[in-house]
């Protein structure tokens, strides 16, 4: 929090004037911080003269100051409305590029870690499931756990029947009977082990001689996009169509997927490993540098 009676120049120089720091050094680091978050005309108000944003701002620049090697930020934009949230998130990207320093970011919000990091640890009840770039977790994800957390929306599962295992993957029958080889190693499958199937939403094709079909119970349209969610059994499938299909609620739909976009997870919700690197899921939001370094799963933390 602020100190309401101080200005934000104040504010931000406060450590240093308790750490005994010259008064023409404090007001130095002050700028200089103040350029980089762009707050230069507001260095005479007081907290309660800003916007939620620039409050934000305000506290890292208290941070900046200090010239820390390491920046640690606990769902910093938790209280902010959606369109600040947006643009804090621009801002502190580019702050990331602009102080080149390590940031360690906690949330809840995987759009705010797909948006902004280079590496994602995913943790569950004090767990370590998965670490890796934004795009490893998006593409190969471990377990069922970070493939239904990463992505928005969250991914589709249906349970499968699992019909034979081979060189190219794993054939198993969707429901409503059709067979699909889904590219994935399975040689330490039980003959008999339950399957589950993993598919994203925008993975899902409207396809009139699709294996799939339901009965549309929601169609959302988004403009570009249209969310359909569909009743294909017990389950409601989430589609993401172009914006202009021309269904309707309560309309019969037929879709497909590609089979190399698919997921198949065992009885233990452990995903089976893919026959092949997807070419992404080695980048980061920085560059196509980063490669993601071998998960730790299991680490208590």
């Amino acid at each position: 929090a602020l100190y309401p009676h101080m200005t934000v120049e104040a504010n931000m120089g406060f450590s240093m004037r308790l750490a005994g720091v010259p008064k023409e050094e404090r007001r130095a680091k002050v700028l200089e911080a103040a350029k980089i978050l762009q707050l230069e005309p507001l260095l005479d108000r007081k907290p309660k003269a800003l916007s939620g944003g620039q409050r934000q701002r305000v506290a890292i620049g208290r941070a900046i100051v200090r010239n820390p090697s390491i920046f640690l930020f606990d769902e910093p934009l938790s209280n902010l409305d959606a369109a600040l949230r947006v643009q804090m998130r621009i801002e502190l990207a580019r702050l990331h590029e602009e102080l080149d320093a390590t940031m360690i970011y906690v949330t809840h919000d995987q759009i705010e870690a797909m948006t902004m990091a280079d590496k994602i640890v995913v943790l569950h009840d004090g767990v370590v499931e998965q670490v890796g770039s934004p795009m490893a977790l998006y593409h190969h994800p471990r377990n069922r756990f970070v493939a239904g957390f990463i992505g928005s929306p969250k991914m589709n599962f249906f349970s499968v029947e699992q019909q034979s295992v081979g060189d190219d993957g794993v054939t198993v029958r969707l429901p409503g009977g059709r067979p699909c080889t889904i590219p994935v190693a399975g040689e330490q499958l039980a003959s008999d082990e339950a399957l589950e199937l993993g598919i994203r939403p925008e993975h899902l094709q409207l396809d009139e001689n699709g294996p799939l079909s339901g009965q549309i119970k929601v169609l959302e349209r988004l403009g570009g996009q249209t969310s359909l969610y569909v009743q294909m059994g017990e389950l409601l499938i989430t589609i993401m169509a172009d914006g202009d299909v021309a269904y309707r609620v309560n309309d019969t739909v037929q879709f497909s997927f590609a089979a190399e976009r698919a997921h198949l997870f065992d009885a233990q919700g452990l995903a089976l490993e893919s026959l092949s690197q997807h070419p992404l899921a080695s980048l980061t939001r920085q560059d196509n540098r980063a490669a993601t370094e071998p998960a730790a799963p299991g680490a208590q933390v």
